[in-house]
């Protein structure tokens, strides 16, 4: 998917330079949950609430989905801690499970 990137990431990342408070970037879906430092702070790649892009780091691997499943981002902000970020699975799962054994 990189071969899909911004056109002009300098021009992005000049912006993004001059805003020391900027506390990451969240960006729509490209089917596949992605974080990437960028120029100085976090950019952050939904993934899709459909399929998702097939995980393989080998840049000349085919293009290929796989059915895990939809998911979301859900970003929430405190001056304590900034962006606190968590991927969000929708279907239906089983649990939740206690970490503890009843007694």
């Amino acid at each position: 998917m990189d071969a899909f990137g911004l056109r002009d990431p300098d021009a992005l990342a000049s912006v993004i330079k001059r805003y020391p408070q900027v506390e990451a970037i969240l960006c729509g879906h490209v089917h596949r949950c992605v974080e990437v430092r960028f120029a100085g702070t976090i950019a952050s790649i939904a993934p899709s609430t459909a399929h998702q892009i097939a995980l393989d780091l080998d840049v000349e691997a085919p293009g290929r989905f796989v059915m895990e499943p939809p998911a979301y981002r859900l970003h929430a902000y405190s001056p304590d801690t900034g962006v606190v970020s968590h991927t969000a699975y929708v279907g239906a799962f089983a649990g939740p499970f206690s970490f503890r054994e009843s007694a």
